[in-house]
């Protein structure tokens, strides 16, 4: 996650590097067309290197699509268009003894390649042409700068199919992923490559030099002002996140905790039933099924069984079929057999994954005040548990048994089936929360997904850890929400550079005149 938040703030120095680079070499053109009026094409390139900066800057101020993100596609437009119709209307600058070569456009010959990198591309073949063919071998970083960034958008063009089903081409295309990061290296190169050849120039012009480096000097204070601020600021975010998900798994342990207490309830509401007492002294077992049933469904129970007074199950309402099993080994019904109501959590093995049971027994009790049996009775933590939770809570839940997952809101890509069955490989939060019986809350991966989230462990009532609960959150929500905040910071710090170079311009101006006397 914090990857992420650096390569946003790495994207946006290398824009801000980007204006810098076009703002001082458009600078430099206008300032060779103010010595000599005649050389319109430096005037109108000034304009276009101006337009690309502008371009540049609302780039570094996007971390999304939207109206900036167009604004700066047709800026860049515009100004490539004017700078290639600048470049292409000059004449080559050839050797007394050779006659001049023109230079042939390349036209477009792929729709889908966009016009962006297509007109980078175009302008680099001038600036080749105008090395190669022409007397102008001092343009040849000009040429390898353009081509870099013609390049960096070329391979933006892959991007477009990042949306694909398949995971390894998606992982490959994925914002700030292995591609990604190749076009913002190819433009790094491309305009790192410019600036150095600008700075070639602009060494021998005071006034320019002066002006250029007080604007680089605000430049990189207010870059990294904003690189700080927005550390910070996602710094806080996540802490704050986590703090949120630290409370919501503690209420999930709440909620588990309430329906213990209501289990236990309906356990002793059915054993103090002068109906069932009566039908399970009498032996009437039909009756005591009858009555058993009715109150599953009153009390909208997974299950509910009666046991006589050695554990033996005689009735099962949920499934009558399935009596004769002894109990005696449930802590609950063990507890309810010496007189005491019990209720706790309990983990049972099915076929694909475990079952989490939260169950409560109590004892039937004869009119003697003997023992006679207890009724067991509770809730099978389910899916509609967990999605009960994630209505609420809008976070994605998951109720483990061991290390694996008995229920959860996580469902398959075509929705029909959920990852029921499927481990915690997390060696940090296995050993953290079922080895130490501890709370875990941090940034971890859920079946290949980046989350944050928060763990707590299941506990049976004699203490043992038997299972984990799970609330978490996809990084990249946060990440969402960090990103507006971070967008306003850069458009914020963008403005300010924008306005301090006025001021700026002044000042290296009066400097430059009293050096100058």
């Amino acid at each position: 996650m914090i990857a992420q938040i650096l390569f946003a703030n790495i994207n946006f120095a290398v824009n801000i590097v980007g204006f810098l680079t076009f703002f001082a070499t458009g600078w430099l053109s206008i300032d060779s067309w103010s010595l000599d009026k005649n050389k319109k094409s430096f005037f109108y390139r000034g304009i276009g290197m101006f337009l690309l900066s502008l371009a540049f800057l609302f780039s570094a101020a996007t971390l999304m699509s939207g109206v900036l993100s167009i604004t700066s596609q047709v800026v860049k437009l515009l100004g490539l268009l004017i700078i290639l119709v600048s470049l292409y209307s000059e004449p080559l600058l050839s050797p007394p003894s050779k006659e001049r070569v023109g230079i042939s456009l390349v036209l477009l010959s792929q729709a889908s390649v966009p016009i962006s990198a297509v007109l980078l591309l175009l302008v680099a073949l001038v600036y080749l042409g105008k090395t190669t063919k022409g007397y102008e071998k001092q343009l040849k970083p000009a040429f390898v700068a353009f081509l870099l960034l013609s390049l960096s958008e070329f391979v933006k063009i892959a991007l477009f199919a990042s949306s694909t089903n398949v995971v390894y081409t998606s992982e490959l295309l994925k914002q700030y992923g292995p591609v990604d990061n190749l076009s913002l290296v190819l433009k790094a190169c491309g305009i790192i490559t410019l600036l150095f050849w600008t700075w070639g120039y602009i060494r021998f012009r005071a006034r320019v030099q002066l002006f250029l480096l007080f604007v680089t000097s605000t430049l990189i204070i207010f870059t990294a002002t904003t690189f700080t601020f927005t550390f910070l600021l996602f710094r806080n975010l996540e802490s704050t996140a986590l703090a949120h998900l630290k409370t919501d798994v503690k209420v999930l342990q709440f909620a588990v905790e309430e329906i213990k207490l209501r289990s236990l309830s309906n356990a002793k509401t059915v054993s103090q039933n002068s109906a069932i007492v009566d039908s399970l002294e009498n032996n009437q077992a039909a009756l005591l099924y009858d009555k058993s049933l009715e109150f599953m469904k009153s009390q909208e129970s997974s299950f509910l069984d009666i046991t006589d007074k050695a554990g033996k199950v005689i009735v099962r309402a949920e499934d009558n079929e399935r009596v004769g099993e002894s109990l005696a080994g449930n802590v609950d019904v063990a507890s309810a057999l010496l007189g005491t109501p019990l209720a706790g959590v309990s983990t049972e093995q099915g076929i694909f994954a475990p079952t989490v049971k939260i169950s409560a027994a109590s004892p039937i009790v004869d009119s003697g005040g003997s023992v006679i049996g207890s009724v067991v009775t509770g809730f099978d933590i389910d899916s509609a548990f967990v999605d009960g939770i994630k209505a609420v809570t809008e976070l994605n839940v998951a109720v483990f048994g061991g290390d694996i997952r008995a229920a959860t809101t996580f469902v398959t890509p075509d929705g029909k089936s959920r990852y029921i069955g499927t481990k915690e490989s997390d060696k940090k939060v296995l050993d953290t929360v079922i080895n130490k019986g501890e709370l875990f809350v941090g940034a971890v991966n859920v079946l290949n997904q980046p989350f944050y989230g928060a763990y707590a462990p299941l506990k049976s009532e004699d203490g043992n850890t038997i299972g984990m609960l799970f609330v978490g959150n996809l990084q990249t929500e946060l990440l969402a929400t960090a990103t507006k905040s971070i967008e306003l910071t850069f458009i914020g710090s963008i403005v300010m550079m924008l306005i301090s170079i006025i001021p700026t311009y002044f000042i290296s101006r009066y400097i430059n005149r009293h050096l100058s006397a």
